[in-house]
């Protein structure tokens, strides 16, 4: 079990009406952010305060303020502008009109009916005012896109980090052209990685690899983007570093290395953002599960059985189904013991009780979680603490129960189907991914598939089942049937060769020394 929580900054956690999840896993994790957007706000802090300047203590949380630029008019050009194509291709507009006439068109668009003021000006350097020059430069960057599919505001649309200049918070609008940080999308899971990377023995190493992979300036797309973007535009937005509550923990030396492993290949711009985000859900995934074991009195988290048959096997289908509701239902026992734990542990809890007391036990449920009650109404000391019980495992932020599916299913740990409903397993991306985080030299495919088994929890074929259950939960053949899809699977993807009847050898193809 880890060590006494570490205490909370002044302030940090003011709003909220709670503090129960919180203090279990940190602060916090919502449904709306995606494993995508986990990583972009982890870039984002790292990029404004690296890894390492703020280092914690045994008795104090890291506590700093990060600025994040807000790049109101290089998104604006890339996501909302929906003239400069059009005057592009108007062949009733003379060419060496093209660039005034956007130009005014695009001012009255970002500005509204007060367009003294020419926003755009900075361009006409850039790009010497030639118009077919900066419709190349918003096409290579707006390629660069991430979650194409989603509609979203163009304030809530990003790119893939590929330098400092590509960075772009999720912002909202209020009157008058005010502009604040969102925190729909950029929920503070990212803090929250950051900080375990941040507590971890490899920080040098990781600040380093972030500035070579992701932070570089001189990237291509880098300098394309710096083109784009205003220097002198007005304004970031400060906010406060989250909370992780453990100074140490196992999980935060896995995610670095899993993250060191990544960054160590060097991919081209662009080809390893999408494996780093599905690893690092992963192994918040791991993390979440052994502090729901932990406040449950258990060294050995709920294991992950991962279907690799793509659902063919019913019966295996549905105990990969009932695992991953296993592990949303931890979360709410854990809850409910970890609220009942620490209040059955305070002398002022227990006499309140004794004594009937409801509002002697509103004041210490106050204490102690934070609790804001959303009635006037004084009740008994019990009935105080199964609302609180109620209202924190069917809360919609910071609760793992509900947050869980949308994790696993992000990066591909998970699938779901009309009229079956989800279960545990691994989509190609994340087979790409593990191979890529795991695999440093050529390794036989059941060494590969039992250390998914030792740093994750993930349970394949049948020697992990027989080290995970006592007694399993299918037969035999049914996990050997799983260990043989994973196989087809993956050498379909060219991740395995079978050299003999008995070998077969999985390979990272991003390694040179393989």
């Amino acid at each position: 079990m880890p060590s006494k929580p570490l205490p909370v900054p002044s302030g940090l956690l003011n709003s909220v009406d709670m503090q129960v999840q919180e203090i279990m896993y940190g602060h916090r994790l919502t449904q709306e952010q995606e494993p995508y957007m986990i990583l972009l706000e982890v870039l984002h802090v790292c990029n404004a305060q690296p890894l390492g300047s703020v280092k914690p203590s045994e008795d104090n949380h890291e506590a700093f303020k990060y600025t994040l630029p807000r790049r109101r008019k290089l998104r604006f050009l890339l996501f909302a502008d929906r003239q400069l194509e059009q005057v592009v291709n108007d062949q009733d507009i003379a060419d060496s009109e093209k660039w005034s006439v956007w130009k005014k068109r695009v001012n009255h668009q970002f500005q509204g009916n007060t367009t003294a003021h020419d926003e755009f000006a900075y361009l006409d350097e850039a790009f010497d005012s030639d118009i077919n020059a900066l419709l190349q430069a918003v096409r290579l960057l707006r390629a660069q896109e991430v979650d194409v599919m989603h509609n979203r505001r163009w304030t809530s649309r990003f790119l893939s980090v590929t330098g400092p200049e590509t960075l772009c918070p999720d912002m909202r609008e209020f009157v008058n052209q005010a502009w604040s940080m969102d925190r729909r999308f950029f929920g503070r899971g990212g803090e929250l990685v950051y900080l375990m990377l941040n507590r971890s023995s490899r920080v040098e190493e990781l600040k380093e690899q972030i500035a070579s992979n992701f932070l570089d300036e001189k990237s291509p797309m880098n300098q394309v983007a710096m083109r784009l973007t205003d220097d002198n535009e007005d304004g970031s937005s400060g906010t406060e570093i989250g909370y992780l509550p453990y100074r140490h923990h196992e999980a935060y030396d896995r995610i670095a290395d899993d993250w060191c492993n990544l960054l160590d290949l060097h991919l081209p711009d662009g080809h390893l953002f999408e494996p780093l985000f599905r690893i690092t859900g992963l192994n918040l995934v791991t993390y979440l599960a052994q502090q729901t074991a932990n406040i449950l009195g258990s060294n050995k988290p709920e294991p992950i059985v991962a279907d690799l048959t793509d659902g063919s096997d019913k019966q295996f289908r549905e105990i990969c189904k009932m695992h991953l509701n296993r592990h949303r239902l931890a979360a709410n026992r854990a809850v409910k013991t970890f609220i009942t734990d620490i209040a059955n542990q305070d002398e002022e809890w227990q006499a309140a009780v004794t004594q009937g007391d409801g509002g002697a036990a509103k004041d210490v449920l106050r204490r102690l979680f934070a609790y804001k009650h959303r009635d006037m109404q004084i009740r008994p000391p019990l009935q105080q603490l199964n609302t609180l019980i109620e209202q924190a495992t069917s809360r919609d932020k910071n609760n793992l129960h509900k947050y869980l599916l949308p994790l696993t299913k992000g990066i591909g740990l998970a699938t779901s189907r009309q009229r079956i409903g989800s279960w545990f397993g691994l989509d190609d991306g994340l087979l790409f991914a593990l191979v890529m985080a795991n695999v440093t030299h050529t390794v036989e495919l059941r060494d590969f598939v039992a250390q998914l088994y030792e740093r994750y929890g993930i349970v394949i074929g049948p020697e992990e089942a027989r080290q995970a259950f006592t007694r399993l939960p299918v037969g035999v053949q049914s996990f050997e049937t799983n260990l043989a899809a994973l196989e087809q699977r993956m050498t379909r993807l060219a991740l395995t060769q079978r050299l003999s009847d008995d070998c077969a050898f999985v390979t990272n193809p991003y390694r040179g020394d393989v």
